[in-house]
């Protein structure tokens, strides 16, 4: 297929750029080109800003918006190029905070969520504007991510602070419910939806749950090193910090029911933590 990645230059899209590529895709980037990626030959790069917009004729099989966060740019999307199918990446965070868990793409409502302020908005419009078009398209909605590369500093600030034998700061009491996926299975998603252009909203998180605490704990037992944990209650729920700890004291629970039925499966949490130390995060820290 004929498809165009839009941004793909940090964390998510180089991996996505990677599964599509061992099916011998035709690729595009369109990016502003702030990160410097060294594309291999065969993808064709187009430098640009969205926001002036795109400014390209080719027709694509597929586009893949990595990075659209108000609806003013979802519909400039849909009014410039010309695609068959869209996958937009949205987030958890689009849901109207809940205390009845598992969020569920049928039934949890979207709406404010004041922990994600603004960001929550956002991806508000971008979904309710694809929901009320014509476009065909596939939403997914990812939890907390990690993996290799992350440019969120989450598992190198845990793992440096433990090496170094410094406190970790958790956030309230540390006992919030949250989940996690990993990079390398977004990817899988995305190439799985785009082959075979399954319209839809799915969750995307993996199986387990884990409190903050017992995050820190187990991340612990992977170095072989007993974190230093504390606590700081006046950065409880949306009175978060991102400088002091990188994920929320803020229960985040969804199903991935749906998403499992079309054949995903998700990597364990731990393994996952394991194998992303020992090939990227050992040599970091």
């Amino acid at each position: 297929m004929n498809i165009l990645i839009i941004g793909g230059s940090r964390f998510i899209g180089p991996h996505i750029i990677k599964e599509l590529m061992k099916k011998n895709h035709t690729i595009t980037v369109f990016n502003r080109g702030l990160i410097k990626n060294k594309y291999p030959r065969i993808i064709k790069y187009i430098k640009g800003d969205r926001n002036d917009g795109f400014n390209i004729k080719d027709h694509f099989d597929v586009v893949i918006d990595t990075c659209a966060y108000n609806g003013l740019q979802t519909k400039k999307l849909i009014q410039e190029l010309n695609f068959d199918f869209l996958i937009h990446i949205s987030t958890v965070a689009s849901y109207k905070k809940s205390y009845i868990f598992p969020l569920n793409e049928k039934k949890s409502p979207l709406g404010p969520w004041p922990l994600w302020m603004e960001y929550n908005k956002g991806k508000i419009e971008c979904e309710k504007l694809l929901m009320n078009s014509e476009i065909k398209s596939a939403i997914i909605r990812p939890v907390y991510v990690l993996g290799s590369h992350n440019h969120c500093d989450r598992e190198h600030f845990i793992y440096s602070k433990i090496k170094k034998r410094e406190p970790l700061l958790l956030p309230g009491n540390g006992e919030a419910v949250v989940q996690f996926v990993f990079v390398q299975d977004i990817a899988k998603i995305i190439a799985h939806l785009a082959e075979n252009k399954i319209t839809g909203i799915f969750n995307c998180c993996g199986d387990e749950m884990i409190t903050l605490k017992g995050l820190v704990e187990e991340m612990g037992k992977i170095i072989n090193i007993k974190p230093i944990i504390k606590f700081n209650s006046k950065t409880d729920g949306d009175q978060f910090n991102i400088k002091e700890f990188p994920f929320a004291n803020e229960n985040i629970i969804c199903s991935n029911e749906k998403i499992k039925k079309i054949g995903i499966n998700f990597t364990p949490l731990l393994q996952g933590l394991k194998d992303d130390y020992q090939n990227d995060y050992k040599n970091l820290v």
